[in-house]
């Protein structure tokens, strides 16, 4: 076999395996890439809510525009869950009605295990206060707060819960 031949199937086999690996990388991009919007387009249906609800009220929350409102006075908590490339998601929500408008919400994010999830989660409790704080709760329903999509999810979750709780 001459120098030349040898050149030839050397580069032939160089530009076999060029095209396998960068196939194999297209399909593990596409891979990797899919599932996150294939999770974000069904969020909502695949999104549990885990229920710990513990209303609490004092008698000075208890007043007289309870009677005339849909929500009970009071802080209610519940967890909601959603769903994430990484896998599921909870978030715990607190929030304190008067008359029912919420005067309070705490988000509780110590069973996030993502990185990136954490991240988002903090975005998340750093702007939900504007959105919610001051407004109706039967008129509340979060999407986009603060760049973060998916936390939304599991306090829309949570949300559904405390309203059903708090029915007067």
């Amino acid at each position: 076999m001459t120098q030349q031949s040898k050149t030839k199937i050397i580069g032939l086999i160089v530009i076999v395996l060029l095209t396998t690996a960068g196939t194999a990388g297209a399909v593990a991009y596409n891979n990797a890439t899919t599932p996150t919007q294939a999770s974000t387009s069904t969020d909502t249906a695949t999104s549990t809510t885990t229920t710990t609800t513990t209303p609490s009220t004092s008698s000075s929350s208890q007043s007289s525009t309870a009677s005339t409102s849909t929500y009970k006075d009071g802080t209610y908590t519940a967890n909601g869950s959603f769903t994430t490339p990484d896998g599921t998601e909870r978030i715990g929500v607190t929030i304190t009605l008067v008359s029912s408008k919420i005067t309070k919400v705490s988000i509780d994010d110590s069973s996030i295990f993502s990185r990136e999830s954490v991240q988002y989660t903090e975005r998340f409790i750093n702007g939900i206060n504007s959105v919610v704080v001051g407004k109706n709760i039967s008129d509340v329903k979060v999407s986009r707060v603060s760049g973060a999509s998916l936390t939304p999810v599991g306090f829309n979750n949570a949300l559904t819960t405390i309203k059903n709780d708090a029915k007067a």
